[in-house]
């Protein structure tokens, strides 16, 4: 079944080869576009082939190649067309953001965590890079899980960043593990006393179900008093009143002439 499937598609594939063979690149472009619209992968993927190659330095249509080929069945063009666009000097990231945003188009997320995987495989000197796309992926798809192993995996080489730390905190919470994202939260305020995310965070964790007078209502007011200081808002005012500890008006400022 595997084999038919390969042969029909490439005979789908020789087919537009040869009718758009002559076609000036505006043409092919509209006709690439219109098979992809009408998600014709076949012949999509072979047109944004050979606009590629009349054209390798265009960024957008990495994107659309690479989906389309993907799409077809052709699992490999993925890193065949990301080493034409490096061989191109097309930046990467360029790459990365046009998969992206085609194949969340399409919803089919996948395609984009599917590229970046391969290319971590294939190309083992982008591996931290690569770790880094798909940590802000897998932050997007609030995929817990991901979001600590590859947090753990940046914290290798940058123990002392907020952003991986606050990442994997947020990481714990999701997957339930409360207490350790108390402590990751806690290891983000050591690095940085005035992050306003982490405050609340742990604000509000204290806040939680806690009755005015015990101490998790003043731990909770000790993080929300410090965020409240920092940028008052209604809903921490109102948090902090609840716990019994109502923040100070903030002074109004004085008219100068």
């Amino acid at each position: 079944m595997r084999q038919l499937r390969s042969l029909i598609l490439s005979a789908s594939a020789a087919a537009a080869l040869t009718s758009l063979a002559v076609s000036p690149y505006p043409q092919l472009e509209i006709k690439a576009d219109r098979f992809f619209d009408q998600k014709e992968w076949a012949q999509a993927a072979a047109t944004y082939d050979l606009m590629l190659d009349e054209k390798p330095h265009i960024p957008a249509t990495y994107g659309r190649a690479i989906v389309s080929s993907t799409m077809a069945g052709d699992t490999a063009a993925g890193i065949r067309l990301f080493s034409m666009a490096l061989d191109n000097h097309v930046p990467f990231d360029s790459v990365f953001s046009r998969v992206r945003s085609t194949s969340f188009e399409l919803g089919r997320t996948d395609l984009y965590e599917r590229l970046l995987l391969d290319i971590k495989k294939e190309h083992p000197w982008m591996r931290r890079t690569v770790n880094a796309y798909l940590l802000r992926y897998y932050s997007f798809r609030r995929d817990g899980r991901n979001m600590v192993a590859y947090a753990d995996i940046m914290l290798q080489g940058a123990p002392d960043n907020i952003g991986f730390l606050s990442t994997k905190a947020q990481g714990q919470m999701l997957t339930g593990a409360k207490e350790a994202s108390v402590a990751t939260y806690g290891e983000v305020l050591r690095l940085d006393p005035d992050n306003y995310p982490a405050l609340l965070e742990l604000g509000n964790w204290y806040a939680l179900d806690a009755l005015p007078g015990s101490p998790e209502a003043s731990l909770a007011a000790e993080y929300l008093g410090k965020a409240y200081s920092l940028r008052p808002t209604p809903h921490v005012a109102a948090i902090l009143s609840r716990l019994g500890y109502p923040p100070a008006a903030p002074e109004s400022k004085k008219q100068t002439r």
